[in-house]
């Protein structure tokens, strides 16, 4: 059930509208539930909302200088290479320098010139965050271990869709192994029946190669088009846009070049950090951490803070079967981890965070990453209510437990859960993308590979919201490979394009 339909008008509209439906929700709640998980509901409501840029009539003349730029070289030179234009273009900046806005405003640019395109990002949670798809589901990418194959080669219906295509835009592109944008170049060059990487169609890959790399994969500059594209730079921060010097700690961080000044910040940020229990604290508050056990430990710890009314509540630990036989071993256990994101136990009581594991409900804008609260939980069936933040509103949901099949050490295997995850504390990976207004992080021996610390520190807008609850030198880890790749582009930045 949507409780309130999709903004079409202005962005002054956006907060009205999520403001009634939180205020529809309440209604729709007050016969069962208490004033006091009304207020836990309302708070982190607030604390979530996502409300879209405002793009207006003139959207492109009040751009900043820097982005304007960028944009009117997109405008004025995208094209194909027969047209004496350019087809590949690579949009980078670091954490927070208005990527996802311009996207924005390119696909405004598209739509106005009737251009098809197709709007794509790795994750759930990154191709929601641009109103877009993910790769795979879009694309109808299957992996296996022979390597990825695509519908569009047996499906002639679906083929003559993407031939339609005129435009492809991949937000997030760290995120995508060389591989994979190999093989998408060469599965659009096979449909276009030419040898040309995309099949000579207009692609625009957007992101920061400093930030998370591809999960055990080579990142996307090894592909072998990757030297196609020409970049274009975003230096000027709006995330951290009134708080400059935080901005300055973030780009030292980010290719690791950290100032005793910046240390000596990040030191005194730790040395301050006291743990506040209180419950405008504890649910406003995000806490980011490398491993999964931390980020359950923490979860379990909120949610016994929270109250529970009525037997509102339940642990749902998941049942596992290998073959026909119900099992719990360990060894079992840790094979499950490489098969499926459903969690072994997950605890959903009234005004709990949770997050959506899947992207079954992607039409209805809720996606793999997506955050919502329980509000209602029903132990008979058994089946929770949640009421999902997506941009704009709230959309309101029954979710009952899932069942996934895979195979482990040779046999069939399943998983029945909730597809849901606590999430007052989230892993590092599960940030990417996102704003998050007030952020807990732990920045120790648990962060484990490049541009972790960096993505977690750069979630949040402002210094003053940021809690450091440890710190250690040896977390700040860079890619001595991305810092290479970045000195190339900004040498080839500062050349014309290849056909212009």
């Amino acid at each position: 059930m949507q409780l309130l339909t999709s903004a079409q008008t202005h962005g002054h509209l956006m907060q009205i509208q999520f403001d009634q439906a939180i205020t529809y929700l309440q209604e729709f709640l007050k016969d069962n539930v208490s004033p006091c998980i009304q207020n836990i509901l309302q708070i982190q409501l607030n604390a979530l909302k996502q409300l879209p840029p405002i793009l207006p009539h003139t959207a492109m003349l009040d751009l900043p200088d820097e982005q304007y730029r960028v944009l009117n070289t997109i405008v004025t030179s995208l094209g194909s290479i027969s047209s004496k234009k350019w087809p590949y273009f690579f949009l980078t900046g670091s954490a927070g320098t208005g990527k996802s806005y311009l996207i924005k405003m390119i696909i405004n640019w598209l739509d106005q010139h009737k251009n098809r395109y197709l709007l794509l990002a790795p994750t759930g949670v990154a191709a929601q965050n641009i109103g877009g798809f993910t790769i795979h589901s879009a694309l109808r990418i299957t992996q296996s271990e022979s390597g990825f194959q695509t519908l569009a080669y047996y499906d002639s219906e679906f083929k003559n869709e993407l031939l339609k295509i005129q435009t492809i835009i991949i937000d997030e592109i760290s995120m995508v192994s060389a591989s994979l944008f190999t093989f998408i170049a060469n599965m659009f060059g096979r449909i276009h029946e030419n040898d040309m990487a995309f099949g000579g169609i207009n692609i625009i890959v957007v992101g920061d190669l400093a930030q998370l790399p591809p999960v055990r994969a080579s990142p996307v500059f090894h592909s072998s088009v990757w030297h196609l594209f020409y970049p274009l730079f975003l230096r000027q921060p709006k995330r951290q846009h009134q708080d400059e010097n935080f901005y300055q700690m973030l780009e030292e961080i980010r290719f690791g070049n950290i100032s005793q000044n910046t240390w000596n910040k990040l030191l005194q940020k730790a040395a301050s950090y006291k743990a506040d229990m209180s419950l405008d604290n504890i649910l406003t508050i995000t806490h980011v951490v490398g491993h999964r056990q931390t980020a359950d430990m923490i979860n379990r710890t909120i949610c016994n803070v929270l109250p529970i009314e009525n037997e509102c509540f339940l642990i749902s630990e998941a049942i596992d079967f290998q073959g026909n036989i119900q099992t719990s071993s360990k060894a079992l256990q840790a094979e499950i981890k490489t098969k499926t994101n459903l969690p072994l136990i997950v605890r959903l009581q009234q005004g709990a965070r949770v997050m959506f594991l899947n992207n079954s409900l992607i039409s209805e804008g809720i996606c793999n990453g997506t955050i919502g609260l329980v509000v209602s939980v029903d132990r008979n069936i058994p089946k929770v209510q949640i009421a999902f933040c997506v941009r704009e509103t709230i959309v309101l949901k029954w979710i009952t437990k899932q069942t996934t099949y895979f195979y482990a050490f040779g046999q069939h295997a399943s998983r029945t859960q909730f597809p849901l995850q606590n999430s007052f504390a989230l892993t590092i990976h599960k940030t990417q993308g996102i704003t998050l207004p007030h952020v807990s992080l732990a920045l120790d021996s648990q962060i484990f590979s490049p541009g972790q610390a960096y993505v977690a520190i750069s979630r949040c807008p402002t210094w003053d919201k940021v809690h450091l609850s440890s710190i250690h030198r040896d977390a700040f880890i860079t890619d001595p490979e991305v810092i290479n790749e970045y000195e190339r582009l900004e040498k080839k930045a500062s050349q014309r394009l290849p056909t212009i």
